[in-house]
């Protein structure tokens, strides 16, 4: 699955251009590497995000559906880090 995808079904961006805007900047990394938004990810995968005042590390732990509930989409990855930053 596309990370810009994979970020808006686990709701982490509004929308898919606001992922794929977040791959743009280099605001998204996968397993460590800035990656672009049609980079592919998938269970086992390191995806990094890091917004304006906050950095969060989350690690795929379930393959991400065509449809994801509000309610399911948590329990599809593990927070490793969240970070507030200045």
């Amino acid at each position: 699955m596309r990370v810009d995808l994979a970020l808006k079904r686990l709701l982490l961006v509004k929308s898919r251009t606001e992922g794929k805007e977040a791959c743009d900047v280099g605001a998204v990394a996968v397993n460590g590497k800035r990656v672009k938004a049609s980079a592919e990810v998938g269970v086992g995968d390191r995806i990094q995000l890091d917004y304006a005042h906050r950095t969060i590390e989350i690690e795929l732990v379930a393959d991400i559906g065509k449809n994801v509930s509000r309610a399911d989409a948590k329990t599809l990855y593990r927070v490793l880090r969240d970070e507030v930053t200045a």
